[in-house]
C-alpha cells in the first residue's frame, strides 16, 4: 500500500469504492502501470510527489494493469503508463506516457476542479436530491471563498425562489459577473423572477386596459401579471400590443418583456417559435 493519505492502491475489488465513490467528493487520478514498464517507474514518483504537494486536491489511485486486466479493458487502456482523471465517476481527462513534471502540472491546472467548484457542484447535487439545507451549506462555503462564483449564486438563488424569497434571490443574481449573467440558465431564472405572481389586481388591470386601451403602462403590467399566472398567450398578446402601439415605450419595455418570456420558456417551447415570428413581424414590418 502506498504510504500517503493522498495515494492509494486500487484493484478490481476495491475500485468501485476507492475510486468511483471517492470521485464524487474528490477527483481521483488513476495511474495504470506495470512493474516491467520503465516509463511507469519514471512517471510514478512524479505523480506521487504532486499528490502530496497538492494535499487533497486529488487522490492518486495506482492500478497494476497486469493484475487487473478487466479494469484496463474497461478504461480502454491501450498503452502504459495511462493516467485517467475521474470526477463524479466519469473520466474527464487523460494522458498516456511519461510526461515531464511541467506538463503534468499544466494538465492538473487545466483539468482539476478548484475547491470552490467542487463545493458548488456538491451543493448542486444535494439540491437535485432535495437536500436543500445541506446544499445551502455547500453554497455558502463556496461563496465564502468566491463571493461571485456563478454556480454557487445560481444554486442559492434557486433554493431561495423555491422558498418565495424572491428579493434575496434577485440580489444574489445581481452579484454575478457580466459574462456569467449572460448564461442561458441565469437568464431563465431572472425571467422567472420577473414574472413571479405579485399583488397586482388582475381584474382591475383588465378593466383598466379595456376602458383605456392606450394606457400602455397598465397593458404592460397586465401582460406581466398574466404571464405570472401562466396565462402565457394572453400575456404575450398584451406585451406585443405594447410593442405595436409604441415601440419606444419605457425604453422598449414591451419587447424586452417578450424576450424575458422567451428566456423563461426556453428555445424549444412551441410558444417561443410562434411569438418570435410575431415579434419579428412587428419590428421589421
Amino acid at each position: 500500500m502506498a504510504d500517503s493519505r493522498w495515494i492509494i492502491d486500487a484493484d478490481q475489488n476495491t475500485f468501485a469504492k476507492a475510486v468511483l465513490e471517492t470521485s464524487f467528493k474528490t477527483p481521483v487520478l488513476v495511474d495504470f502501470w506495470a512493474a516491467w514498464c520503465g516509463p511507469c517507474r519514471t512517471l510514478g514518483p512524479i505523480l506521487e510527489k504532486l499528490a502530496n504537494e497538492l494535499a487533497g486536491r486529488f487522490i492518486l489511485a495506482k492500478v497494476d494493469s497486469d493484475r487487473n486486466p478487466n479494469l484496463s479493458r474497461q478504461f480502454k487502456v491501450k498503452g502504459i503508463p495511462s493516467v485517467k482523471l475521474v470526477v463524479d465517476a466519469k473520466v474527464v481527462d487523460e494522458f498516456t506516457g511519461a510526461l515531464p513534471e511541467s506538463k503534468i502540472r499544466a494538465f492538473l491546472d487545466k483539468s482539476l476542479p478548484s475547491k470552490v467548484d467542487r463545493l458548488a457542484e456538491q451543493g448542486m447535487q444535494l439540491a437535485r436530491r432535495g437536500v436543500f439545507e445541506e446544499a445551502m451549506k455547500q453554497f455558502k462555503a463556496a461563496l465564502d471563498l468566491d463571493p461571485s462564483h456563478a454556480n454557487a449564486l445560481l444554486g442559492t438563488a434557486q433554493i431561495l425562489m423555491a422558498n418565495r424569497k424572491n428579493a434575496l434571490a434577485a440580489e444574489l443574481l445581481d452579484r454575478l459577473k457580466p459574462a456569467d449573467a449572460e448564461r442561458p440558465e441565469v437568464k431563465t431564472i431572472k425571467a422567472r423572477l420577473a414574472f413571479q405572481p405579485g399583488a397586482q389586481d388582475l381584474n382591475g388591470l383588465e378593466w383598466q386596459v379595456a376602458a383605456t386601451p392606450d394606457d400602455l403602462e397598465a397593458r404592460l403590467s397586465l401582460g406581466r401579471a398574466l404571464v405570472g399566472q401562466q396565462r402565457l398567450e394572453e400575456g404575450l398578446d398584451h406585451l406585443l400590443e405594447v410593442v405595436r402601439r409604441d415601440r419606444g415605450f419605457q425604453e422598449d419595455a414591451g419587447r424586452k418583456a417578450v424576450l424575458q418570456v422567451f428566456d423563461m420558456l426556453g428555445p424549444t417551447h412551441p410558444l417561443v417559435k410562434t411569438y418570435r415570428g410575431r415579434l419579428a413581424s412587428l419590428l421589421f414590418s
